[in-house]
């Protein structure tokens, strides 16, 4: 690392990350200078999502979700198997909806767990997605399904959005997702007697066909014309708490970061894009590439990545390649140095304060000492730093002072924290249905802002629309 970043700049070392080590390695990354970091988790998986909400609420739903599903009357599953990839606690809230007797409406070619459990299965063509949202749409604004008056209050662009969809009917989209009229006409109705506790679920991992910011972009203002956006039983604020940073020095800035990779794509990618990363790893005829070597830890690119050949020339193409890893697995085989974590039963971690419905604290903590010669993230981190002259980054002994110090800023301590785990804290900063407002009540102006359903408002993303996509060849069978 210190060969490279004196031959090509600290820039040329990418990082490759995912999950609690991630948050290591991001720091150690941005005190040797480069910020040319990018998560498979993103570009290959929520990142269409993020932007297709972001462009319609002007919030990004982030994770965990925040739906409602404790409370909901209807739940929409489109290529969301819940039961089978999402978190516990969305299975769970899940299964108690089921119990209450929600409607669960489920979306997928496949007769998925979350389909066996459901009113309706609708077995929908492949990449057709968008053309049974259009026709949703339609019949919720042509019968006068959609809330009326949460859309005027809180959106613009309806008129638009009301011409945009007029050609989309269900017999127009049964020719095209083999969806037959009456029942995209009997599962929109579901949907809007149940509303606003009607929840078209995000989903998780979208990124399928190549017009998935389109998609996304549809299922919000879908959820938007049931009037679910910031209501019991849709979708609620998160309210979170935020820990105060550790005093570490002010980073380098880097002569250039992830965003240069992009080459004027992807205008509304607010993260590394794995992708890019890939291709500028990779020299082109007459052009050195930008990126020398790779950190890779937690995240396994072998398989979480498209197109193997372009990533296999690119790891070819490597001065170094370094994966840090629980156990082994496909990208360890490719490494020149693996450095082995331990896993998350052995080590301390980040305190956790992700978004909830109320705020919380959450300390994970070693039960037990690292197997062999594997070590925490931290301690990694640590080591590496100080080798590279970085040591001001990392002025402490154990992480578990940077805990302390961090809690006791909020009133608490290591110690309280290692005794209850999780502190749940009473006094939400301004928890959606703890303001005194009516069950079902619009949100407030200042947290909903403006709801957008018309493109030619919302910056360059167009309305969402349908296109053809190729069939996938034929499969060779011996």
């Amino acid at each position: 690392m210190k060969q490279l970043a004196e031959k090509n700049g600290p820039e040329s070392v990418a990082l490759f990350n995912h999950g609690s080590s991630g948050d290591f390695f991001e720091h150690l990354f941005k005190a040797y200078g480069s910020q040319t970091i990018a998560q498979p988790s993103y570009a290959q998986c929520r990142g269409p999502r993020d932007a297709g909400f972001k462009a319609t609420f002007g919030f990004a739903v982030g994770s965990p979700e925040p739906t409602d599903i404790r409370d909901t009357r209807c739940l929409v599953l489109i290529g969301s198997h819940i039961g089978e990839n999402m978190h516990n606690g969305q299975v769970q809230e899940m299964s108690d909806a089921i119990d209450r007797g929600a409607d669960i409406i489920t979306v997928d070619p496949r007769y998925s767990t979350a389909a066996s459990k459901s009113k309706y299965w609708l077995p929908i063509k492949p990449a057709t997605d968008i053309a049974l949202l259009l026709a949703w749409m339609h019949v919720l604004i042509y019968e006068d399904l959609y809330d009326k008056a949460y859309i005027e209050k809180y959106a613009n662009g309806f008129e638009q959005l009301k011409h945009h969809v007029r050609r989309f009917t269900p017999e127009w989209a049964y020719g095209i997702t083999t969806i037959k009229p009456d029942v995209i006409r009997e599962t929109a109705r579901t949907m809007a007697n149940a509303a606003p506790a009607t929840i078209v679920h995000p989903g998780r991992h979208v990124t399928w066909y190549g017009d998935d910011t389109q998609r996304s972009r549809a299922i919000a203002i879908l959820n938007a014309l049931l009037g679910s956006w910031g209501r019991r039983g849709g979708f609620y604020f998160k309210e979170s708490m935020k820990l105060p940073g550790y005093p570490y020095p002010e980073y380098p800035k880097p002569k250039w970061a992830w965003r240069d990779t992009l080459d004027g794509r992807f205008p509304f990618a607010d993260s590394g894009v794995t992708n890019a990363i890939v291709e500028a790893s990779i020299p082109e005829e007459g052009k050195d590439s930008r990126i020398k070597a790779w950190v890779v830890t937690g995240t396994n690119l072998p398989v979480s990545m498209p197109n193997k050949p372009l990533l296999q020339k690119a790891v070819d193409s490597l001065e170094f390649l370094v994966v840090v890893d629980t156990m082994p697995m496909e990208i360890t085989g490719f490494a020149d140095v693996i450095l082995p974590e331990c896993t998350y039963l052995e080590r301390y971690d980040e305190i956790r304060t992700a978004p909830h419905r109320e705020p919380y604290l959450a300390l994970r903590m070693p039960v037990a000492e690292p197997l062999g010669d594997s070590k925490p993230s931290w301690w990694i981190t640590k080591q590496l730093g100080e080798k590279l002259g970085l040591s001001p980054y990392f002025p402490y002994e154990d992480f578990s002072e940077v805990l302390n110090w961090q809690l006791k800023q909020v009133n608490s301590s290591l110690e309280e924290m290692q005794r209850i785990g999780v502190k749940n804290l009473n006094e939400p900063v301004r928890s959606t249905w703890k303001t005194g407002r009516t069950t079902g009540s619009p949100p407030p102006v200042e947290r909903s802002s403006c709801i957008q359903l018309n493109s030619s408002i919302s910056t360059l993303i167009p309305s969402p629309t349908t296109r053809p996509t190729p069939n996938p060849r034929k499969a060779i069978t011996a």
